[in-house]
């Protein structure tokens, strides 16, 4: 599996409240742009270009870090996925499952991948590197 980062410049937009991983997700990401909101509505309000977001670009990538026992979570991914103009853009959820029925209401709620959080530092750098690599160099990604 490749652990280089990702060769070409990207937007990833990226929903998750823990520092320590927002940092890991950047130095994983290198030459890409991150933007990180810490709130499920920011998700919505970032794609749909308001307020403080309206000159936003359009993000290849969008890595939401959630909770999907939450009903907003759940709602916060349906809502990217049914919308005409983001339904293309690749969503990965990146969690902690206790449970497998949690990895399948992920894809019910059609999300593109789902990576369980690794515990390591080490090895959460080499998964995301791997992730960033394969969604942002080798898939060919939809455009406006």
């Amino acid at each position: 599996m490749p652990t280089e980062a990702p060769t070409a410049a990207a937007e990833v937009l990226l929903l998750e409240q823990n520092a320590d991983e927002v940092a890991l997700i950047r130095q994983s990401a290198e030459k890409s742009n991150v933007t990180v909101v810490v709130e499920c509505e920011d998700i919505l309000s970032y794609l749909r270009r308001e307020g403080e977001y309206e000159n936003a670009p359009r993000p290849d990538l969008v890595i939401l870090d959630l909770d999907l026992s939450r009903t907003e979570d759940c709602e916060t991914l349906t809502e990217i996925k049914k919308h005409p103009s983001f339904k293309r853009i690749p969503v990965v959820v990146l969690a902690s499952a206790k449970s497998y029925d949690v990895v399948l209401q992920a894809y019910d709620l059609r999300a593109n991948a789902y990576i369980n959080k690794p515990a390591g530092r080490e090895e959460f750098m080499r998964i995301m590197r791997a992730t960033l690599h394969f969604w942002l160099t080798l898939v060919r990604l939809p455009r406006d």
